[in-house]
């Protein structure tokens, strides 16, 4: 055994390798919870009404270059490629942020 330092891996090994585990990680939770994230995540979908989906589309930049954003509201969950699925996710914990802590804004007076 050697006692000098060993090279730190490059940058692109280290991404891939992240990128292995959470792919691992996200097929152990689908396994693990047998889909309740997504049915939930389904049905909170469906219930919001379509003019909050096609504001959360076009706050996450989804269908700018679609002629109608109604027909990528009326989707389902599921029917979204993960990669808009994530970007959805990420605007509404921003929105969540952001919008749980307004008070005077949705004041009746």
């Amino acid at each position: 055994m050697s006692d000098q330092p060993q090279p730190e891996p490059s940058s692109t090994v280290k991404d891939d390798e992240l990128d292995r585990l959470m792919s691992l990680r996200d097929e152990f939770v689908s396994l693990a919870t047998r889909g309740r994230f997504n049915d939930s995540a389904s049905r909170e979908w469906r219930r919001l009404p379509m003019n909050w989906r096609m504001a959360l589309l076009l706050i996450a930049g989804i269908g700018q270059d679609h002629d109608n954003l109604g027909d990528l509201a009326e989707r389902d969950w599921l029917e979204m490629p993960p990669p808009e699925r994530d970007e959805l996710r990420g605007v509404v914990r921003s929105a969540k942020k952001h919008l749980g802590a307004l008070v005077a804004l949705a004041a009746k007076v």
